[in-house]
């Protein structure tokens, strides 16, 4: 009797956890991370511009997001509005790319088909490992043409945010390209203070050795008392 109870619980457990599970939204993002982008553009003659995106709230599906937009010292736009990333929702304007292009589910794999707002429907068609805002990351990717234009698009695998975007038509080209985020850490790059140590290292070597010389020729200078 004490078994069958035991399996029922067992059971019982399992079906919750496969509830929560198929129940989840799926989004890597939490509540107060940020990434930061930097703007490039062929031939462009304006000059810093910056995106800041926040993840205000992040419930099931729906993300409250705050986009600022920096033009220039002068100009600086705030957005704020709260998407549902299982809807088409899509009405939050950044600079190159509509605001679904930057943020998807978290942990996509290879043929997996993702919603990016104004171009609709588009497969994950590779994986890759770049280094994005100072750490080795996973990514995911996308690449399509539309109206004449190629877009590549990359994704960190483990949130879902996008780290690189890119579109190019002929010689002309727009980039949005991640410098900064609290999502993740810059990794310690230890090699070079390695190289540091061991020259710092030589040179009290070399210069213990010289001053030892040194104090070896004077003792056995003779004297001219």
């Amino acid at each position: 009797m004490r078994n069958v109870k035991t399996k029922m619980m067992f059971l019982m457990l399992c079906s919750v956890l496969m509830v929560n599970a198929s129940s989840s939204s799926g989004l890597g993002v939490k509540s107060g991370d940020w990434i930061q982008y930097d703007f490039q553009e062929t031939f462009s003659s304006v000059g810093e511009r910056w995106q800041m995106t926040e993840f205000l709230s992040v419930v099931g599906t729906k993300v409250t997001i705050r986009v600022t937009i920096h033009m220039s010292p002068a100009i600086e736009i705030n957005q704020t509005r709260t998407i549902d990333l299982s809807s088409d929702d899509n009405f939050l304007d950044t600079i190159f790319f509509g605001v679904r292009v930057y943020l998807i589910s978290s942990d996509l794999g290879v043929g997996v088909s993702v919603y990016l707002g104004e171009f609709g429907n588009q497969t994950i068609v590779g994986e890759a490992t770049g280094v994005v805002a100072g750490a080795n990351r996973r990514l995911v990717y996308a690449n399509f043409s539309r109206s004449g234009s190629l877009y590549t698009f990359y994704w960190d695998k483990q949130t879902g945010v996008l780290v690189e975007g890119t579109m190019t038509v002929g010689t002309v080209f727009k980039a949005v390209l991640t410098v900064a985020t609290n999502m993740w850490s810059a990794e310690f790059v230890w090699w070079p203070w390695v190289i540091i140590i061991i020259i710092l290292a030589c040179g009290i070597i070399v210069s213990r050795k010289n001053i030892s010389q040194k104090l070896r020729r004077k003792l056995s200078a003779p004297s001219h008392s």
